[in-house]
């Protein structure tokens, strides 16, 4: 097993999850800079919890808008939870531009699937020795 991780396949194994985290991550930047920030905070003026986001961090500095764009996003990956808790507004998630809601499912995703493939190839190379 050991003289796989001196394959190319080894290489293609760990340079894969870089990748897709740097895809992710490249699209919530994008969204954070873009036009679509406007969008999404519109499309959820209501929102306790983005309002408490917005209150505490503001959304001037690109850490802050970041911020808010993995709030939102997260809040699209499990609505169902932050429904339930009373962060966000049912119906504004619901009525929630269905392009930027994708692309932002997309993102996280992405670096999440990019940082678990990244574990889980670190463990494998410490299992084996390499």
């Amino acid at each position: 097993m050991s003289g796989f991780w001196y394959s190319w396949w080894a290489i293609a194994f760990m340079i894969s999850p870089f990748t897709l985290a740097f895809i992710g991550l490249a699209m919530s930047i994008q969204i954070t800079c873009g036009r679509d920030f406007n969008v999404m905070l519109s499309a959820l003026p209501n929102s306790w919890r983005l309002q408490n986001r917005t209150t505490n961090f503001g959304n001037a500095s690109l850490r802050s808008r970041w911020h808010l764009v993995n709030t939102v996003s997260g809040a699209m990956l499990y609505p169902g939870f932050c429904i339930r808790k009373g962060l966000f507004d049912p119906g504004e998630l619901q009525e929630f531009p269905a392009p930027l809601k994708r692309k932002m499912i997309i993102s996280s995703w992405l670096s999440i699937v990019g940082f678990a493939w990244l574990m889980i190839g670190a463990g494998l190379l410490k299992l084996s020795n390499g």
